[in-house]
């Protein structure tokens, strides 16, 4: 991975939500070539195969369990046997006029793949007939009155891009059995569409989010399938540039997506179909600039293999299986050998799927925001390689990501109680979807969602809740000064992430960002043993004020007092009964704990309160450390204790045989304890017995402890190390 670029001095803080616009050329996401290739004659079917491929098309079903899972989700959708949907008005309910263009898309899709995995002829022709008549009515309806900037209206543009790849399927796959009469009038349609997309896409979305880039990527598409149009090449051009604009300023060049997993996924179910058309068309291959993309999203994924539900998103799996064929000859820092293509085939085959079909089966929307227009079950089949096989990581299950994403785990085995996992948040804030959560965390293990971010919204981003709480920062584990969240040091640049440490026994990394007010949170996250976690802060203001550390336990009743608490999770949706333990201590004479209740919501409309903490104290310079157990149902924690002297903090930690002792304090100053001395900024000792066995240090020129010198250096070191 790449070196970590240090911002060495605080410049002005530009916040997400400026007057004036973001800059959108200087973040460091990636681009795709913006030169138009297209093939100067059509062959239909291209986008999704040829003629000479439907034998193995046709006998993918027959490979293995999953595709055969596949293909009976396909052989009984209900866009199938749905009746062909009446033409609404433009008076008629948003709803109405919304499912119109997303079923009849989707229907002229289907019908349009059984044609070729059919092989009676008067199947066929039954697949050919309702594929006609359904393109035969393409776009019909009041959709070119209807203005799609209207904020959540029927013919929004995010939808219009799936409509037309739908379409275009649907086109590419009847074509060869058309009437000239009938092939002229589809097309018209079809033309018609995408050059009124080509010539308002900018209109509809100057801003670079999936409002320009999911039209874009369905522009692209349509370009693909009507290669020999005289406008072809300028639609294609529009596309790439459009979506070249999303990639730049919305994805790091680690893979990133600024805007949550939510808005990734959304986005996927356009980028990865005209990615597909455009190497199958053209020959053009994208996912080498999406690598990275596919990287995070196997690196950034839980115990569960769940992507996070920070920013504006919801918990998502990540359908890694629809893109790893592209990928069989990439090697990846994931693993030493195998190439990316089975590491992703891995990380789909352990994701536990549970929580996504139970809310599938109560509300009847599946996991991608686009159930009325996408057609999730198809391209599953369409891109599934039953032939690759499954390989986990090899690597460290500890990541580092420069873009900003942390992940410290002990084990990439999915599923497994004894699983540790905590993201530690730090990305760029984008203009778009962003919550005030710079150096938050989130954990889970027991194979339950414990620390947590309290996600996206209720159900939309138009719910009065989203901005009044979740987006806020008391709705993360954050550290506020005078009620403010840290905010990124300029735009576009990622807070600093130093101290990164990883090893089989300790793992560890500071993330620094400013106040807008002044000051600045140093938040360091130690992993000691791989087994349990401690959040060290330091917090610094040139006036004195208060400061508040808040900790969201999840789904979780609490119980505790004191500077103990204690989250108790029931057996539900996502996860088995567990707990998490947490101790919490302040360095500030007027440090306190209380407990409050807020909004948590990890799928779409499944939203409840639960109870936080949030812990204050006044000062210039402060430190508060925590320390977070998780554990099985009704077992007991650590024995946990703290003394302080001033700003100094050590904290201790008894689990049976082994003693865990910290400290923190602001500056490297000498602190003098009972057992120890140091003028490290953060230090562990770790005792089994009487014996030290292992000790870190962050800025130290000595440690000492039990009489044994552990550092001695003339400048200051920050390592981990066993004796």
């Amino acid at each position: 991975m790449k070196t970590l670029i240090f911002v060495a001095c605080l410049l002005t803080v530009v916040t997400a939500h400026a007057e004036e616009k973001a800059n959108y050329q200087t973040y460091n996401g990636f681009t795709c070539d913006s030169v138009p290739k297209l093939p100067a004659k059509e062959t239909h079917p291209s986008l999704w195969f040829r003629a000479e491929d439907v034998g193995a098309m046709r006998a993918k079903k027959d490979q293995d369990e999953q595709a055969a899972r596949l293909w009976k989700q396909v052989a009984q959708s209900e866009y199938l046997t749905m009746e062909l949907q009446p033409e609404p008005s433009a008076d008629d309910e948003k709803n109405t006029i919304h499912q119109y263009y997303g079923f009849m898309s989707q229907i002229a899709k289907y019908a349009g793949f059984m044609i070729w995995m059919t092989e009676g002829e008067t199947q066929k022709q039954k697949w050919i007939d309702r594929t006609v008549a359904t393109l035969e009515r393409a776009y019909d309806g009041p959709i070119y009155m209807l203005d799609p900037k209207v904020k959540s209206g029927p013919t929004d543009e995010i939808y219009l891009g799936s409509w037309l790849q739908n379409y275009a399927s649907a086109y590419d796959w009847v074509q060869p059995f058309l009437s000239a009469q009938q092939d002229q009038a589809i097309r018209d349609r079809l033309i018609k569409q995408a050059s009124w997309m080509g010539e308002n896409i900018y209109e509809w979305a100057d801003r670079p989010h999936n409002h320009l880039s999911k039209p874009a990527w369905g522009l692209g598409t349509g370009a693909l399938t009507l290669c020999e149009e005289k406008d072809a090449h300028n639609w294609l051009g529009v596309a790439l540039a459009a979506s070249n604009d999303n990639t730049r300023y919305f994805f790091s060049g680690d893979g990133i997506y600024r805007e949550g997993s939510h808005y990734m996924i959304f986005s996927w179910t356009n980028f990865l179909p005209f990615m597909v058309h455009y190497n199958n068309v053209s020959g053009v291959n994208q996912f080498k600039e999406f690598q990275p993309l596919m990287e995070w999203g196997v690196a950034v994924r839980n115990n569960m293999g769940w992507l996070p539900n920070v920013e504006d998103a919801y918990i998502r799996p990540f359908p890694a299986h629809m893109a790893a064929s592209m990928y069989k000859d990439s090697s990846t820092f994931l693993h030493s050998s195998a190439p990316l293509a089975e590491v992703m085939m891995w990380a789909w085959n352990t994701t536990d799927m549970k929580p996504f079909d139970i809310s599938l089966k109560e509300t009847g929307f599946n996991w991608t925001g686009a159930s009325w227009d996408y057609s999730l079950e198809l391209d599953e089949y369409l891109t599934y390689d039953p032939s690759i096989k499954s390989t986990p990581p090899d690597v460290s299950p500890t990541v580092f990501l420069d873009g900003g994403q942390s992940m410290f785990r002990n084990t990439w085995t999915t599923s497994d109680p004894a699983g540790r996992y905590l993201l530690f948040q730090g990305v760029a804030e984008a203009d778009n979807h962003h919550h005030y959560e710079h150096l938050s965390f989130s954990i889970t293990a027991e194979n339950q969602m414990m620390a947590s971010d309290a996600g996206y919204s209720r159900g939309s981003y138009s719910d009065g809740a989203r901005t009044d709480w979740y987006n806020q920062a008391v709705a993360h584990n954050v550290v506020t000064l005078k009620g403010k969240p840290p905010v990124d040091v300029v735009e576009n640049v990622t807070p600093v992430s130093r101290y990164r440490i990883d090893t089989s026994f300790f793992d560890f990394e500071e993330k620094e960002a400013p106040y807008a007010s002044g000051g600045k949170l140093r938040r360091a996250i130690a992993f000691p043993g791989e087994s349990y976690f401690v959040v060290a802060d330091i917090v610094s203001s040139p006036v004195a004020a208060e400061a508040a550390a808040l900790l969201h336990g999840g789904r979780g009743q609490l119980e505790g007092d004191g500077n103990y608490r204690v989250w108790n999770y029931q057996d539900d949706t996502y996860g088995p009964a567990s707990r998490l333990h947490a101790w919490t201590y302040g360095s500030a004479e007027d440090f306190q704990i209380e407990n409050d209740m807020g909004e948590l919501t990890y799928l779409k409309g499944d939203y409840a309160e639960f109870p936080y903490t949030k812990t204050t104290g006044t000062g210039t310079q402060q430190v508060f450390l925590q320390v977070l157990v998780p554990s099985a149902k009704g077992a007991s924690g650590p024995q946990v204790s703290s003394v302080k002297n001033g700003v100094q903090m050590v904290v201790t930690v008894q689990d049976g045989n082994t003693t865990d002792t910290f400290l923190v304090q602001p500056t490297n100053a000498p602190a003098i304890f009972q057992d120890f001395e140091t003028d490290a900024t953060f230090a562990w000792i770790r005792k089994e017995g009487a014996e030290i066995s292992k000790f870190a240090v962050r800025e130290a020129t000595n440690l000492t402890a039990n009489g044994t010198v552990l550092v001695q250096s003339k400048e200051p070191r920050t390592e981990a190390k066993e004796r």
